[in-house]
């Protein structure tokens, strides 16, 4: 197909902030950096929405009969009009500089005094039905007040599914729900199609409608098509589609519903990426996302889209833009810089966001002018804003090169011979049954060695990049820095791996000598790796290594490194893991990589 060089796509980027917790501190906050960086627009995350920024005077006037929303003195008025202050100093700053404003909101979300008021909103479960007429009424309530209290506003990123509200998401005085009830095909087309009544005819805003939620839409063809062809094109609509088929995992596939149907897209990548570290070690995105990762030779036919060059620089490409997470996704650590989001503690001082910050470079640049290479753009990084020499600008992007494979044998596969969980780990904790469910996986297929040896080939490129950090010249501004972080991956993805082959050795019984060893090897690591987060101030938070479940506000099944440990210290004299000390595999399905593709 002929390809073309695109120079007319937006860039937005957005810090999503852990939900409940403490915001990032991050330059990415700011809007003069957004500017000068050359991003188009700031999209502010959910919990700085403007809906939350509205006193709901208009829906009062238009039901005098009734008791008003927000009465004059209350608590939730007050905090409502302290809310739109800071919303409105925010949003007027990147306006002034010449920035789209713009946020993520959820839909549906409402005052707790409306769910008393309005109660004819409700379905029979209690949930808020968007079809009633009378839910209409306060959503072009909530509309009206919301572009008047907030005329800077240009556009809104529409999300469903996952609904944060509540005490323990600092909105004390809002409830919501997933507007997507019943048949979700219908529920879809009827929202998509008031929002561009609504919101782009009457109010002429965008509306960006993000496909990430629950179910096909997020990643199937078909069913995308299905919903998207229902909707006329509207030049103030978009559709928002991440750019994994699925989540921001690796071994999930390129997203086929990007550039098919009649409707324009914006691209949504994550430059920190939760299931990967959030930036605390070198993980190089720019030529997997971009050029397509080395994966997806074996796992997606040739004549499909496997990147953003291949769905962009297109003659008639529908792609026009480009959404950056900068920082965040994802629920708590480990932390980068500043404070701990949970009590505010500062945990890294002298902290760093070198790497997402190279990621969400790389992506800007190249999305913005394709007429030069991912490459250019990297070596364009390190030397422009880490002020390198070219020699160890080039060193610096074999370390991201690296990194790039060395992510993928290290918590994912490089091999369909298999099923991989990809869910095993996240933030900074780990899943052991799924952990388990992968090494038995292996086991049944007689990949056992094969998945082992993966981990053990990333822990030798973890090496690699450990010893080309340490050639980077000492004039080089942020070589400690680089190299404390290069380290922190080596430690990382060696308990990653102590970790497989320990219970790989368990489970198959008469290796009680090598499981000692490994649980020996696994706590000298944890040694070393706490050791580097005492004596370097730039190192960022670890893991957790507790056996006990965590409490990340979104999930609490998941529990630190121990969980994978403790269960095999104690074998019986066979060398199997005692009966009290199994736990059961686990029997969710897998999330992730198939023999036959994605569950």
């Amino acid at each position: 197909m002929e390809r073309t060089t695109r120079e007319d796509i937006l860039v937005y980027d957005m810090v999503h902030n852990n939900p409940g917790l403490a915001p990032y501190e991050t330059q990415y906050n700011s809007p003069e950096f957004l500017k000068k960086r050359g991003y188009d627009g700031q999209v502010f995350d959910i919990f700085q929405c403007a809906q939350f920024g509205i006193t709901w005077d208009y829906l009062d006037s238009k039901n005098p009969e009734r008791e008003k929303v927000y009465l004059e003195g209350s608590k939730e008025r007050i905090w409502a009009l302290e809310k739109q202050q800071e919303l409105k100093k925010k949003y007027q700053a990147a306006k002034k500089i010449g920035l789209n404003v713009m946020f993520m909101m959820d839909i549906i979300v409402l005052p707790l005094r409306i769910k008393e008021i309005y109660s004819e909103i409700l379905n029979e479960s209690g949930k808020i039905d968007i079809k009633k007429a009378e839910t209409k009424e306060i959503l072009d309530s909530l509309f009206n007040e919301m572009f008047h209290v907030f005329p800077e506003i240009d556009g809104i990123y529409i999300r469903f599914g996952e609904t944060y509200v509540g005490e323990k998401f600092n909105t004390p005085y809002h409830f919501g729900n997933n507007p997507i009830l019943d048949s979700a095909e219908e529920y879809h087309i009827f929202l998509i199609q008031y929002l561009q009544e609504k919101v782009c005819n009457e109010y002429k805003r965008n509306i960006y409608y993000r496909s990430w939620g629950f179910g096909a839409f997020q990643f199937d063809p078909a069913y995308y098509l299905k919903i998207s062809n229902s909707i006329e094109v509207n030049p103030r609509f978009y559709f928002c589609i991440k750019h994994t088929a699925g989540d921001f995992h690796r071994t999930f596939p390129f997203n086929q519903c990007l550039n098919i149907g009649k409707h324009k897209q914006v691209i949504e990548i994550q430059a920190a990426r939760e299931y990967e570290g959030k930036g605390a070690y070198p993980n190089y995105i720019g030529d997997g996302v971009i050029n397509g990762y080395e994966e997806f030779k074996w796992m997606m036919k040739e004549n499909e889209a496997q990147c953003l060059k291949d769905v962009i620089n297109l003659p008639d490409s529908l792609i026009a833009g480009v959404w950056t997470w900068s920082r965040g996704g994802g629920w708590d650590g480990p932390y980068i810089n500043g404070k701990n989001g949970r009590n505010g503690e500062v945990v890294v001082a002298a902290g760093c966001e070198l790497w997402p910050d190279a990621n969400a470079y790389v992506i800007l640049k190249w999305t913005k002018d394709t007429s030069h290479s991912e490459k250019y753009y990297a070596l364009q990084y390190a030397e422009m804003e880490l002020h390198m020499s070219h020699k160890d600008a080039e060193i610096f992007y074999e370390i991201l090169l690296l990194s790039e494979k060395a992510v993928l044998l290290g918590r994912g596969t490089n091999t369909v011979k298999y099923d991989w969980d990809v869910f095993w780990t996240r933030d900074q904790n780990i899943e052991y049954s799924r952990m388990l469910s992968n090494i038995e996986s292996a086991r049944k297929t007689e990949c056992l060695d094969l998945m082992l040896n993966e981990r053990k080939r990333s822990v030798d490129l973890w090496k690699n990049i450990v010893c080309l950090a340490e050639s980077l010249s000492e004039s080089v501004e942020k070589k400690a820095y680089i190299l404390t972080t290069c380290k922190y991956g080596f430690y990382l993805y060696s308990l990653y791996e102590v970790m497989y082959r320990g219970n790989a050795l368990a489970l198959e019984g008469g290796h009680k000598k090598e499981v000692a060893s490994a649980i020996e090897e696994y706590e000298e690591l944890w040694e070393k790796w706490k050791q580097l987060y005492e004596t370097e101030e730039g190192c960022p938070t670890l893991y957790e290594k507790d056996d006990k479940f965590l409490d990340l506000m979104g999930y609490d099944w998941n529990k630190g490194f121990d969980s994978a440990i403790n269960p095999i210290r104690k074998l019986d004299i066979e060398g199997n893991i005692l009966p009290e000390n199994r736990i059961e595999i686990s029997k969710e399905g897998t999330w992730g990589l198939t023999g036959k593709g994605l569950n």
